[in-house]
């Protein structure tokens, strides 16, 4: 697929299993079975990765956010992106995967309320793959704030230039697809 980073399969295994290991320690969450990583190739458009959850859930109404990953602050701040994370999650299902993760109820009829939880899951989930990154002898790397879409992120999202490859990971929950993880990661120095 002729991606730069040779190790990008070996960080979408790292993802699922911190977001595996996130589910069981929050929750006690388990996958109906294992998560589906399928490689794919980035959908660009103007410099930016599309990021459309409809797609992901067959026109189904849906939460997406994301964050980015970068090198160090310094790369922050000049906004030199080296890896995203997107969370796609089922509209219907946002209140009831947040209960299951002992967050409050949150109130399904409120778009911020729907939007913050999205962006709440995105924040927890992309810490603890930044987490297992480091854990796996990576360098440490920082982490933006996450931002918050409904359907489709239509600006499209910052991700490593030198990349052309993702990862799509299915979360299967309770029987039916629930939750997609979208990951792609520049080339990460060693510790």
């Amino acid at each position: 697929m002729g991606a730069k980073n040779k190790d990008l399969d070996k960080f979408a295994d790292i993802l699922i299993k911190g977001t595996e290991s996130l589910f069981m320690e929050r929750g006690e969450i388990k996958c109906s079975k294992p998560p589906e990583k399928l490689a794919v190739n980035i959908m660009e458009y103007h410099g930016k990765m599309r990021a459309d959850g409809m797609e992901k859930f067959n026109n189904e109404a849906t939460y997406v956010s994301a964050l980015n990953y970068y090198l160090n602050a310094a790369e922050m701040a000049k906004k030199r992106t080296l890896g995203v994370l997107i969370v796609y999650v089922q509209q219907p299902y946002m209140p009831r995967l947040m209960k299951l993760l002992q967050y409050p109820q949150i109130d399904d009829e409120s778009e911020d309320a729907m939007l913050d939880s999205c962006g709440t899951l995105c924040n927890i989930l992309g810490g603890r793959f930044k987490s297992e990154i480091l854990a796996a002898g990576y360098v440490d790397l920082e982490m933006s704030h996450f931002s918050t879409f409904r359907n489709s992120a239509v600006p499209g999202v910052d991700f490593c230039p030198a990349e052309f490859d993702a990862y799509t990971i299915n979360f299967v929950i309770e029987n039916e697809k629930r939750m997609v993880l979208e990951m792609s990661m520049g080339v990460v120095p060693r510790k």
